[in-house]
């Protein structure tokens, strides 16, 4: 008769593929493409780390089960014929034993890693959705802690917000909330902002354009200084 198999975990060390939603979707806009699904490096190490702490616990626990199946076993054989009889109830007592290791197996990992805050879910969203350390929640997935949500949505890399839209890096956020990539509607395409009028007047004087009208002039609207810019 062979020992039944420890199904807890086909390894103890087995490489994790926890995803913090099953809905997450890729492709369409920017803003959807920018939304991740798995946990960052090192959160999923930590992850790792605290299931490998529940499987060794798991396994220990089942070991001890196999052992004393196994010792039942060999107190069976002197039985003679009676064997397969003996044999009965000392299999159903390690058949308990080993359901009670898979479910102190699964309590672990509900309990030390998958419960709201642990290290396989350090930001709670809802029921199978975390995210990682500095992410924000998304309806398909986590907006990573470099990036900005704007009105619902996780705005790509370099990305700001202007109202609820994302501006693409080097637009402006124009009044009434919209990305251009112009500051102003009057500056014609491909041209810098005016600059300021140069200050000449250091010594005293009014400024007028370029120039510098000196003491008792004025300066009109022509760019003239005169002692009176009524005519």
């Amino acid at each position: 008769m062979s020992i039944p198999e420890f199904t807890a975990e086909a390894s103890l060390y087995k490489t994790s593929n926890r995803y913090r939603s099953s809905s997450a979707e890729f492709g369409g806009t920017v803003a959807s493409q920018s939304v991740v699904a798995a946990l960052t490096h090192d959160d999923t190490v930590n992850c790792e780390s605290c299931e490998n702490r529940c499987n060794v616990t798991a396994a220990e626990c089942t070991g001890i089960a196999v052992a004393a199946w196994t010792a039942g076993l060999a107190v069976c054989a002197v039985t003679g014929p009676f064997a397969p009889v003996c044999a009965i109830p000392v299999t159903g007592a390690y058949a308990l034993a080993n359901a009670g290791c898979l479910g102190k197996l699964a309590a672990c990992r509900a309990i030390n890693c998958d419960s709201p805050g642990s290290p396989c879910c350090p930001v709670f969203c809802e029921l199978g959705h975390c995210c990682s350390h500095g992410e924000t929640c998304m309806p398909q997935g986590c907006c990573p802690s470099n990036q900005i949500v704007c009105g619902g949505e996780c705005c790509g890399l370099g990305e700001s917000c202007c109202g609820d839209t994302c501006c693409p890096p080097n637009y402006f956020c124009r009044d009434g909330g919209f990305c251009s990539e112009f500051p102003s509607d009057f500056l014609p395409p491909n041209s810098d902002p005016p600059k300021p009028p140069i200050n000449n007047c250091i010594f005293g004087g009014e400024p007028c354009g370029r120039k510098c009208c000196p003491p008792g002039l004025q300066c009109c609207g022509d760019g003239e200084c005169r002692g009176s810019c009524i005519n």
